[in-house]
């Protein structure tokens, strides 16, 4: 099955896939922020954006824009823009609720069943299936990936809701990066990201009103980068460095392939929950992240 992406070259794909990794590793650092975050997870999900938007516009600016046969500039895309923006912010609505729910590792592994939501939703539209060495490769990360997590959605009541606001991730992240991917094929990452960004931070907006959390975290003597350098990380790495770097990578590697590529994510997110927040790294769970990296190994080359 090709991904919603058209073949690239094999530099591409190699450079499509280091863009993936790194946006991963980046990304990673988005569950300890959120937990280390003065504001609540909505306020939290608005400054993430605000912060990464002045970064975005700049990239969006230096970026080549695409032409028609006529010569005049393409008209931007703005309804597959705004809802870029809209499922982009009911993921970081949904996950950011849930990182506090739950562990990081639990979030992350439960909000990255984007492999399953990228192929039934290809699936529906071009009723077309990867090949049987995709699918094992799938299983080997997921399978992985749950062991990662400890298995506490079956066994921890505690983390119900939040599980089950990070499965409902997966199905937000899974569209949203449909949208991107369909755009990549004429559209530069930059400006797609600086686009959606600026839709979702208005529908952040919106939700963090309508949860009556606070805008700005209480005055508590400290200085502006001592009490607001979690949201800062969340916009610069998070947003810019690590969405940013995935929408390159889906330019370049086929989406199904590189739906796959980012459950790197779950298994730095565990190795930073373990060194920064002092969660629980058992034998088990590290072998889950040893079967995570060979299940991402094996969807390269299935791709």
């Amino acid at each position: 099955m090709q991904g919603t992406t058209a073949q690239a070259p094999a530099n591409g794909v190699f450079l499509g896939t280091l863009a993936l990794a790194l946006g991963a590793s980046c990304i990673a650092l988005a569950p300890i922020m959120v937990k280390l975050s003065p504001l609540g997870p909505q306020a939290s999900a608005f400054w993430r954006l605000m912060f990464a938007l002045p970064l975005l516009a700049l990239w969006a600016r230096l970026e080549a824009k695409p032409v028609t046969e006529a010569g005049t500039r393409q008209t931007l895309p703005l309804g597959l823009l705004a809802l870029a923006g809209l499922l982009f912010a009911g993921d970081l609505a949904t996950w950011h609720a849930g990182i506090v729910r739950t562990s990081a590792a639990n979030a992350t592994f439960l909000s990255n069943l984007t492999p399953i939501v990228v192929v039934a939703f290809t699936w529906l539209t071009t009723r077309a299936l990867p090949k049987r060495a995709y699918w094992v490769a799938v299983v080997i990360a997921l399978t992985g990936s749950l062991l990662l997590s400890g298995g506490a959605p079956a066994t921890n009541p505690d983390r119900l809701v939040g599980d089950g606001l990070s499965v409902l991730t997966s199905l937000w992240y899974g569209l949203y990066l449909l949208t991107v991917a369909r755009m990549r094929s004429q559209w530069g990452a930059g400006t797609i990201m600086f686009y959606s960004s600026a839709f979702a931070m208005v529908f952040c907006l919106i939700v963090t009103l309508i949860s009556g959390e606070p805008l700005f975290p209480p005055d508590t003597g400290q200085s502006f980068i001592a009490q607001w350098w979690p949201l800062l990380v969340l916009g610069v790495l998070a947003q810019v460095a690590g969405q940013g770097l995935l929408a390159v990578g889906f330019g370049l590697v086929p989406t199904h392939i590189a739906s796959v590529l980012i459950l790197l994510q779950p298994v730095l997110v565990a190795f930073l929950g373990y060194a920064w927040l002092h969660e629980s790294l058992t034998p088990i769970q590290m072998g889950g992240g040893v079967l995570v990296l060979i299940g991402v190994w094996l969807a390269r080359r299935a791709g």
